[in-house]
């Protein structure tokens, strides 16, 4: 009988494993251990992604999430010896936008929901004195060529970049003229590096507008390969851990809209007209959204989803155009004529799709062969997230999608991270730790930290309002460098 209840519990176990989904079990029962390894010193690179910016900013409460500091809270409790893993630290609400007041996403309002700043101040920053670089070197906006990059912070501040993040974060050139040079200043025994999203997620938000393509694959296997081998000849005895880009199309900002505008459609009968990459005026696609490769709605598109059907040019005023462009009608039906179609610049065609899959499959090609040249060891994000968007991921009997909000992963703008969701990408990088470097660390406890904003319901069906404006900061994130 022992026996039968035994392999019963096997199976059961095997079967909820195997079917159900993405599935990291939770802290386990062995004593933290760092192994062979001795961790003194870890420094994170990469974008926004690593320096725990959320919904639209970058602020302390949300900062303290970061997978960095999740990983160096494990690190600390497997007896590494980092004392204070120092972050440019921004205090609530967070950093300013260019209308000078915090760009942080809150909810607005329950009806809708809308969502968006408040018009709150700013906070400021609380660590600048900091006699050194800091230990998490992510930096929003930053891409591929930012990493050995030596010209000054401040000419980032100002246009195509328009991105004062290098400034605060980088400070002085005293510190080291690069991102690369305050890493290598600080003698870390591990480094996670993660760069390389932005080169491609810039492209896609924008529908393939601003910039017009992703950054070549030649480019961006020259400077990831110059990126490694740096790193790899300065730090010759560090663990160095890599990790891929994910598709672009597996997260929140483009899963929203796009049930909801399909759900329209059909009840109208009429197909969805919008623009094709490139076009400007009189709109040649259309869809039903039942072709195997309909495009994908921008979430920047979720004022203008209730007006579908109406006689409207409210994306033309937001904008600013100072007339309409050749051939657009605003008295026929927004989104339902080929003269009124959804924007270019709201849509990811099926052609921009297969651009960006293109560049993300060339990109993870490129990580992987650096890496093993290198003795890096590569966390498969892609993979991952993949399998989040195909099956979910469970963590303690709670189940994260790659849907908006409700699924828990990302934050109010769609794109970064929920502090729970940082929890499950720091456990990916331990997990990937632990096998390759022997270490045996804990798996941060995810449900321990911040859940989803407080009053949005996760059985919630509403299309999102977020005000126009209130995109801005993403769009100079990623916009023309």
């Amino acid at each position: 009988m022992n026996a039968w209840k035994t392999t019963a519990v096997a199976v059961v176990a095997f079967v909820l494993v195997f079917f159900g989904g993405c599935t990291d079990n939770g802290p386990g029962v062995f004593a933290p251990s760092l192994g062979s390894k001795t961790v003194t010193k870890y420094v994170a690179i990469g974008n926004s992604l690593t320096a725990g910016y959320q919904s639209n900013g970058l602020y302390q409460s949300a900062q303290i999430y970061s997978y960095p500091n999740l990983i160096a809270g494990q690190l600390k409790l497997a007896g590494a010896t980092l004392g204070t893993f120092e972050q440019p630290l921004y205090s609530d609400p967070g950093t300013p936008g260019a209308d000078g007041k915090a760009s942080r996403y809150e909810i607005i309002s329950l009806v809708g929901p809308v969502i968006g700043p408040r018009g709150l101040a700013p906070g400021s920053p609380l660590n600048l004195s900091l006699a050194r670089p800091y230990d998490n070197l992510g930096i929003p906006g930053a891409v591929i060529f930012d990493f050995l990059d030596s010209a000054s912070f401040a000419s980032k501040a100002v246009p195509p970049r328009s991105n004062p993040l290098f400034a605060l974060i980088l400070r002085s050139a005293a510190l080291g003229n690069s991102v690369f040079a305050q890493a290598k200043a600080l003698h870390p025994d591990l480094v996670t590096f993660w760069l390389g999203n932005n080169d491609v997620l810039g492209y896609a938000t924008s529908g393939g507008v601003s910039p017009a393509a992703p950054t070549s694959l030649a480019a961006f296997t020259y400077l990831y390969s110059q990126a490694v081998d740096s790193l790899r000849a300065a730090l010759p005895n560090a663990s160095i851990v890599v990790a891929n880009i994910p598709d672009v199309t597996t997260i929140a900002f483009f899963t929203t809209l796009g049930p909801h505008i399909a759900a329209a459609v059909a009840a109208s009968g009429a197909p969805f007209r919008y623009q094709k990459h490139g076009e400007t005026g009189v709109a040649s696609g259309n869809t039903t959204f039942t072709e195997a490769t309909p495009p994908l709605i921008c979430l920047t598109g979720s004022a203008y989803a209730p007006l579908l059907g109406q006689p409207t040019g409210k994306w033309y005023r937001d904008k600013g155009y100072p007339s309409l462009p050749a051939g657009i009608d605003t008295t026929k039906p927004f989104g339902f004529h080929p003269q009124n179609p959804w924007p270019d610049a709201l849509v990811l065609d099926a052609d921009e799709q297969a651009v960006a899959a293109t560049a993300v499959a060339g990109f993870n090609s490129a990580i992987a062969t650096a890496a093993q040249a290198k003795n890096a060891v590569v966390v498969d994000i892609n993979a991952f997230f993949a399998g989040v968007k195909a099956n979910g991921y469970f963590w303690a009997g709670e189940e994260f999608t790659s849907e908006y909000v409700k699924g828990g992963l990302f934050s109010l703008d769609g794109v970064h991270p929920s502090s729970r969701g940082s929890g499950v990408l720091a456990n990916q990088f331990i997990k990937k730790m632990n096998e390759r470097l022997g270490t045996k660390l804990s798996y941060v406890d995810i449900s321990a930290l911040p859940g989803i904003p407080a009053g949005l319901s996760k059985e919630g069906n509403a299309i999102p309002i977020i005000p126009p404006e209130a995109f801005q900061e993403l769009e100079l994130l990623w916009g023309s460098r």
